[in-house]
């Protein structure tokens, strides 16, 4: 939003001292205090000062010092007189400085600063020393990314004019249609003026003008109000794909009649006739668009739209305080829109204005949620919830960008409902047609609100990608109300940080000091960065950095692929957010890395990640087991040769058009002749907001000697009359042997817990003597066991909690924040894995890792496969094979009989893990 004129910037000459020394330094405005050397969890006070000669003004004239936004409670003086106070971090606000200066002269301004009181060592950790605890203010997250939050003056200050009268708040917003609200209030002394509109369309043409007379109060409780309701000809809508912008300026003017003359301003019929004084003008840029829920739909326009959004902190590497200029901001949004984005949610942060302008210019949907986490709702805090909640919607309801608002963030029962309702109600009514939720992540799931206030569902499900499915069902009962589902966060995977490239492109970041001096921890909870090289060089991983990012970087793209595509070929889900932006201090699950470099390619993450959207379906088989029936799932990437393959080809259309579908498919090894394909020409017309079936890609498992990767291609189109939408995606797929143990020759098992009850089926052969020539299948440690091994025998041992012997396990999880390293080792024979686990390891994906620190000191271990953790950089093992005695014995957590979430039932059932095993059990014989 524009301003009346500014008679100047106020960004030179400003210094800074911390309150109880003496010497002052320079300091950066915009900017924040830490930047000079005070310490990051010091709240102050601070002192900022700077000079400035005073303007000429015409009688009646007003002055006042505009800040764009201070952090967090401040006092300004002018000439050392107190002209004002603030307390609030993210919202601008102005001083009246009229009566405290006189023109001509130059005046000293001072503002006395205090930030959030940093937490000491975690979340529950006591603050620091100071007047504004964090949890007891709208901090939002930054605290808990980097620690701690910026302090000072952290946007624009500037010097503006006005009137007698000023303009106290604009608001616009339009329809498709071309109908235009414009709300003004007003003010000042008398409190009354004229208001003169000018809306110019898209390319700068006038297409409404009007004047009126400001007559009783709006919605802000302040002065007269002002509203216009103009229908514009030719109206552009405002969406993703077109942003159309209008220009809506405001001019407020005396209240006398045109040229000076007394009179009604109502006989005022050109805005050109009015008078040539000007009190103030605001210029803001309006949309024309609507917003509304359906069902499960949301709609944009009318027409259903998929909000696929990034997570944003507001955290930027090269900065400490929210604001990296208008050019990073625009090239961040072009960017995320090459990967297929529509949408940014503002996470516990509130950014200077111009990121809104240009959300509104690109076409990206904006969240913005109201930065309250982990809240002490003292009676400071619940005073200033609701002042700075409603500055906050103030500033952000015109730009058409703006879709959704959350009121804080997986909030607990200390935000009650005394505290939410009232809330909801007053941002619901602020807001237009925007959707509103009280507790992004939802009360149920945080242990907050159960009655909830909210026009949608949210939830955070962080998850393991074999009990996705089944968590998405626990949380979408057929018997809700119909609503639209957003996942407010979600879908994060931490890759690993190369702390050899930070140190090429120059000094390490101070987060990663081991000064606490440099680099207190305040508010966070994962506080590992400083410790990573001595754990990597003590591990024997930090020379090997490269193949760590390598393979953590490709393990992401794969879970946020299945992960997106399995919400996509969901018809009850309605949008979600990806976390998260950048890499910061506590996760490296952003799309951009510490050097701001992207760690994806956009083209193949659009694929997955687009208004179209192709995914895998699998058919359906149950099982009889224990007296009833249970869903039988299968091993849908890895199958034996001669087996029947069935993929479903699923479309999720969330384009704007509707549109008559073609495609193809194809089966084929890399760099083959396709060895099975098809065609679906025309699969019938599909509409904007379904999700369907185009057809099965159905094929026998070619038959092979050794196992083989194979990839699954699709390319589908939605053709309109002269436009046509393409989508393209692959899936890999593992093709193997149909019968791995004909060759293991004398098989043992060793399972009274059954996990391995289906054997037989695989290895027929397989009995319970352990004879000295058997290899052995166990899940439970024993006496018998380590004597079958000590003397010389060979032996699997599969662990899980109830496995028993020396073998300590840890609870970790498979695909997030885990970097699965399969070592140069024998035992995985022919089994493929190209160096890195993809989804031929989902049927055996486990939550625990070895830790094998605790057997004795001579037993020795060749690992197999590595857990490197991308957060704190700590080694554990999934499989290893140690020398026990005289004998060899590969211990592992892998669940080889999956079983869990929808991992196949059973060993039998689960190809790839089959195959495996039966690759372990040939080289202990052979070994």
């Amino acid at each position: 939003m524009a301003l009346a004129r500014t008679h100047q910037r106020l960004s030179d000459g400003w210094q800074v001292r911390r309150v109880g020394t003496t010497d002052w330094h320079p300091v950066d405005v915009p900017g924040c205090w830490e930047d000079t050397g005070i310490a990051k969890d010091d709240p102050g006070p601070v002192d900022y000062r700077t000079s400035f000669v005073v303007p000429d003004l015409a009688p009646g004239e007003r002055l006042w010092l505009r800040f764009g936004a201070v952090s967090y409670a401040c006092t300004v003086y002018v000439d050392e007189q107190s002209v004002g106070e603030h307390v609030g971090m993210w919202d601008a606000f102005d001083v009246e400085v009229t009566s405290a200066v006189r023109p001509g002269v130059r005046t000293t301004l001072r503002v006395r600063a205090e930030k959030p009181a940093s937490l000491t060592g975690g979340p529950d950790a006591p603050p620091v020393p100071g007047n504004y605890p964090t949890r007891e203010t709208l901090a939002g997250f930054l605290p808990y990314v980097w620690g701690h939050v910026h302090g000072g003056i952290w946007q624009d200050v500037s010097l503006v004019a006005t009137g007698p009268v000023a303009f106290d708040d604009v608001y616009a917003r339009g329809t498709p249609g071309g109908a235009l609200t414009v709300q003004t209030t007003l003010s000042g002394v008398g409190g009354r003026g004229k208001v003169a509109l000018t809306v110019t369309d898209p390319d700068g043409a006038v297409v409404a003008e009007d004047v009126r007379e400001a007559r009783g109060s709006g919605d802000s409780g302040g002065g007269p109000a002002v509203r216009f309701d103009v229908t514009l000809p030719s109206p552009r809508p405002w969406s993703p794909e077109q942003p159309h912008l209008y220009t809506v300026r405001v001019r407020l003017l005396p209240p006398h009649g045109p040229r000076g003359t007394a009179g009604d301003a109502d006989d005022v019929d050109d805005v050109d006739d009015v008078d040539d004084v000007q009190w103030d003008e605001r210029i803001v840029r309006v949309g024309l668009r609507t917003f509304a829920a359906d069902g499960s739909h949301l709609l944009l326009n009318g027409a259903p739209v998929h909000p696929r959004m990034i997570l944003s902190w507001g955290w930027y590497p090269d900065v400490l305080y929210a604001n990296p200029g208008p050019d990073r901001v625009r090239a961040d949004l072009l960017e995320l829109r090459r990967m297929g984005f529509n949408g940014v949610k503002l996470c516990l942060w509130f950014p200077p204005d111009y990121y809104f302008d240009l959300a509104d210019e690109v076409g990206m949907l904006v969240w913005v949620e109201l930065p309250m986490w982990l809240p002490h709702p003292t009676e400071h805090f619940r005073g200033q919830l609701d002042t700075e909640a409603e500055r906050l919607v103030r500033a952000a309801r015109t730009h058409p960008s703006v879709v959704l608002y959350t009121l804080g963030c997986e909030l607990s029962a200390v935000v009650g409902d005394d505290v939410l309702g009232p809330l909801y109600a007053k941002v619901k009514g602020l807001v237009g047609d925007a959707l509103v939720r009280d507790n992004s992540g939802s009360g149920e799931a945080y242990g907050g609100l159960l009655t909830e206030y909210a026009d949608f569902y949210d939830h955070h499900l962080y998850c393991e990608l074999q009990h996705f499915r089944e968590t998405l069902e626990h949380f979408a009962p057929g018997w809700r109300e119909p609503k639209p589902w957003l996942f407010g966060e979600f879908c994060d995977l931490d890759t690993f940080r190369d702390l050899r490239r930070l140190d090429a492109a120059g000094p390490r970041p101070w987060w990663v000091s081991g000064d606490p001096a440099v680099n207190p921890q305040g508010a966070r909870w994962q506080y590992d960065s400083h410790l990573h090289e001595a754990r990597l060089r003590s591990n024997g991983f930090w020379d090997r950095g490269t193949q760590l990012e390598e393979i953590s970087r490709k393990q992401a793209l794969l879970h946020r692929k299945v992960t997106l595509e399995t919400v996509r070929l969901r018809a009850d889900t309605s949008g979600y957010v990806i976390t998260g932006e950048r890499d910061t201090p506590i996760s490296t699950a952003g799309l951009w890395d510490d050097l701001g470099e992207l760690k994806v390619d956009p083209e193949e993450f659009r694929g997955f990640n687009d208004n179209l959207v192709v995914g895998l379906g699998w058919d359906r088989r149950r099982t009889w087991l224990a007296g009833g029936d249970r869903p039988a799932y299968g091993d849908p990437w890895c199958h034996p040769a001669g087996a029947l393959v069935r993929a479903h080809l699923v479309l999720a259309h969330h384009g704007r058009e509707q549109g008559t579908v073609t495609g193809e498919w194809s089966a084929g090894f890399e760099g083959e002749t396709p060895f099975a394909k098809g065609t679906y020409a025309p699969a019938g017309v599909r509409s904007p907001g379904t999700v369907g079936e185009l057809a099965v890609a159905e094929f026998t498992a070619p038959a092979m000697d050794r196992p083989r990767q194979a990839v699954l291609r699709n390319r589908t189109r939605v053709g309109t009359q002269g436009t046509t939408q393409e989508t393209v995606n692959s899936w890999p797929l593992w093709f193997f042997p149909a019968r791995p143990f004909d060759d293991a020759g004398a098989l043992a098992l060793v399972d009274p817990g059954g996990r391995l009850a289906d054997l037989p089926k695989v290895a027929p052969e397989v009995g319970t003597d352990l004879s000295p020539t058997a290899v052995v299948i166990a899940t439970r440690w024993s006496g018998e066991l380590d004597d079958h091994v000590r003397s010389g025998g060979r032996a699997v041992l599969l662990v899980d909690a109830a496995a028993g012997g020396p073998f300590g396990t840890v609870a970790a999880p498979f695909w997030r924040e885990a970097v699965k390293v399969p070592e140069p080792h024998p035992a995985w024979g022919d089994f493929p894995h190209d160096g890195w686990v993809s989804l031929q390891f989902a049927g055996c994906a486990t939550d625990l890792a070895l830790d094998l620190g605790s057997i004795p000191a001579e037993a020795d271990v060749s690992p197999i496969l590595r857990r490197v953790d991308a957060r704190t950089a700590q080694v554990l093992d999934y499989a290893a094979e140690v020398r026990w005695g005289e004998g060899r014995l590969i211990v592992s957590t892998l669940r080889l009989e999956g079983s869990v979430g929808d991992q196949p039932r059973g060993l039998a059932r689960n190809t790839g893990a089959a195959y495996l095993l039966s690759q372990w059990m040939g080289y202990l014989r052979s070994a």
